[in-house]
């Protein structure tokens, strides 16, 4: 499906069920953005003394998470809505930041629901999809057009014949599964039933041929191509989908502590979540 393709997945959130959450927008582009090697997440261990409960002092291994730019950043152009991750990047070529405290800053970069959704609605791949009226402008919310509606019920049915065959295909037929799953993109997380360790069934030599025939259609400066690299790179199985729902729930548990950042809600500097270290707010 060419415009799925085209689609980011907050863009496809937002055509599909424009009541969509902050979070999961914020989620699935930050995944997308993994997928693309745009970012990285790199593991650092650090060994610190603690005790044991019988209050005697041990060494153990805490591991931190960092996200880093990925192989693909300086290639990659953003979309507006992908900025509230990438913009601190855009600064430094040798910047680290804890995982906890991008997704804190991510956040309070997004402002409100209603303006990151605004920032997903000024993509071009969203024209003639979505129109907000004056009203809507005033009191929250958009609406479909016409094309907008049928492409609302193109993607839904395409995403879910896709989920109802994937896992045999995968299993199967893994040439067409190859190319179904470069067709969504970052869509693949909106996908219900992938098994993202089954993907790992891909064989390299097949994604050799494919890589190779798609190479004089597509252009390697569009976020598509990115794709090809994720799948062609065995250590980013082993990091990434092998980790798949820590990654999300870490990113939830995050989001949430993220939101809790003023006074009023009891964290930050009121010492609800512990300051700096329960919120990231000073990092």
């Amino acid at each position: 499906m060419k415009l799925l393709s085209a689609l980011s997945p907050a863009e496809t959130m937002l055509v599909t069920d424009s009541s969509c959450s902050l979070k999961d927008m914020m989620k699935f582009t930050f995944m997308d953005l993994l997928l693309k090697r745009v970012i990285e997440i790199k593991v650092e261990n650090e060994r610190v003394l603690t005790r044991d409960k019988y209050a005697k002092k041990v060494e153990v291994i805490k591991s931190h998470n960092y996200v880093i730019k990925g192989k693909n950043f300086n290639e990659y152009t953003p979309k507006e809505h992908e900025l509230i991750f990438l913009s601190p990047y855009q600064k430094s070529s040798s910047i680290k930041i804890l995982f906890k405290h991008l997704v804190k800053t991510a956040y309070e970069n997004a402002g409100s629901s209603r303006s990151y959704k605004s920032s997903v609605l000024n993509s071009k791949n969203l024209d003639g999809l979505l129109r907000v009226s004056f009203f809507q402008r005033v009191f929250g919310g958009m609406s479909l057009t016409t094309e907008g509606k049928s492409a609302k019920d193109e993607i839904l049915k395409y995403l879910e014949s896709i989920d109802d065959s994937i896992h045999n295909l995968l299993n199967g037929d893994k040439r067409k599964a190859l190319q179904l799953l470069l067709s969504l993109g970052g869509n693949i997380f909106l996908l219900n039933n992938l098994d993202f360790s089954l993907l790992k069934k891909i064989d390299k030599e097949l994604l050799k041929t494919e890589k190779s025939m798609y190479a004089e259609s597509y252009d390697a400066s569009d976020g598509w191509w990115f794709y090809f690299d994720f799948y062609d790179d065995t250590h980013a199985f082993d990091s990434y989908f092998d980790d798949f729902d820590d990654t999300v729930d870490s990113f939830d548990s995050d989001f949430d502590a993220a939101g809790c950042s003023s006074c009023d809600s009891g964290c930050s500097s009121c010492g609800g979540c512990g300051g700096c270290g329960g919120c990231g707010g000073c990092g």
